[in-house]
């Protein structure tokens, strides 16, 4: 997947790009926008933590990521639906017509021509992921989402740009890498070895007092 960052968002393109199914008719293209594999950062973003709730309330499609900077507002192209489905995140996206926005008409028959063939999908991280953990099957040098909220789907002329992936790449490992700095020393520091436990003095003080009478007792008799 490409990937870039906005406002904290993390958007990415699927590297493999796959349509599903094309309805002229009703001006509709379902999309594969993410799957649970390996993608170029390094990175696991598994299909069965999204959470589509966000989404569902207001499932804008954008065209090239411009839904949050530009106040061309054909530059939302139409309405889109999320899920799962085959071990994948799929979007269904519904073309505005061309009387109501000729941008997202001119941008749905590229779609059936085959020119444009590829959605990009915006989210944020629900909680800090992990590094794979060989025990439990994973590859430790790859990074685990551990759940993310969709944000946003848009449609994109082309991949990312090559050198921009790789600074984007570079930056994402590295701040992952400093996570796992920080989280190695803790898994690997021995459990402090538990107290001993403290003698109780009001015992120690009861028995010398019934020693010392003792003594006295004895003293007595003698």
């Amino acid at each position: 997947m490409a990937e870039e960052k906005k406002d904290n968002i993390i958007r990415r393109q699927i590297d493999k790009i796959e349509i599903r199914a094309v309805n002229e008719e009703e001006r509709s293209v379902v999309f594969v926008a993410s799957t649970s594999t390996v993608d170029s950062y390094g990175t696991v973003i598994p299909v069965d933590k999204w959470d589509l709730s966000r989404f569902e309330k207001n499932g804008v499609i954008g065209y090239q990521h411009d839904i949050y900077y530009s106040d061309d507002p054909d530059n939302v192209i139409g309405r889109g639906e999320a899920y799962i489905q085959d071990d994948a995140l799929l979007v269904k996206v519904y073309f505005e017509p061309a009387d109501l926005n000729p941008k997202a008409d001119k941008v749905f028959r590229k779609i059936v021509f085959g020119s444009i063939s590829a959605v990009s999908v915006g989210f944020r991280a629900n909680t800090k992921g992990h590094w794979g953990n060989d025990l439990a099957g994973e590859d430790p040098n790859i990074y685990y989402y551990n759940g993310q909220t969709l944000l946003e789907v848009s449609v994109v002329n082309i991949p990312s740009n090559p050198d921009a992936v790789k600074r984007s790449i570079a930056e994402e490992r590295a701040l992952h890498e400093q996570e796992r700095e920080i989280e190695e020393p803790k898994r690997n520091t021995p459990s402090p070895e538990p107290a001993a436990p403290q003698a109780d003095d009001s015992n120690i003080r009861l028995t010398i007092a019934k020693a010392t009478r003792l003594l006295a007792q004895n003293n007595i008799k003698q």
